[in-house]
């Protein structure tokens, strides 16, 4: 049975937040992504992001890492009007229902892990473990939440030596 394929690829993945620039120097000053792409007041029909009806109004800067052809984008966010929503926050685990975590493909998984240990203001799940990756060799991974509450992971790929 033949199945159309719709999707060409991932474009972006939106983190909601409530100060972009508190969220930009975490994610740029810490993680090190760069922005390729910033909006600041941007007023916009709110149709396209589930307000129809409603002229809205955002502040996003897409990030993007090292490797950036096709590669997706983390699209950070901040609602102005209508205002971000900062309730009982993102997930406290990562064993709900829903999109629980974000992952970055990294060189230095323990290098991160220092840097993020060091600062003293990160939630850190665990230290960084070793896993049997699901395709080949392993993975080093560090799992972690930004200063908004959102589990965060970064994984080394160790590929299987021949």
């Amino acid at each position: 049975m033949a199945t159309d394929r719709f999707i060409k690829r991932l474009f972006h993945v939106c983190i909601t937040v409530p100060d972009i620039e508190k969220a930009l120097a975490f994610y740029q000053g810490v993680l090190g992504l760069e922005s390729v792409g910033s909006l600041r007041n941007e007023k916009t029909d709110g149709a396209a992001l589930g307000f129809p009806g409603q002229e809205i109004e955002i502040h996003a800067d897409h990030l993007a890492g090292k490797l950036t052809d096709n590669a997706t984008v983390i699209d950070l966010i901040q609602f102005v009007r209508p205002a971000t929503i900062v309730g009982e926050g993102p997930y406290r685990e990562t064993n709900h229902v829903g999109i629980t975590r974000i992952a970055f493909e990294v060189d230095d998984t323990d290098a991160i892990y220092e840097k993020l240990r060091t600062r003293g203001n990160v939630d850190i799940l665990g230290k960084p473990a070793t896993v049997t990756s699901p395709t080949t060799g392993s993975l080093r991974i560090l799992t972690f939440k930004d200063p908004h509450g959102i589990i965060l992971e970064v994984i080394e790929h160790h590929p299987a030596s021949d």
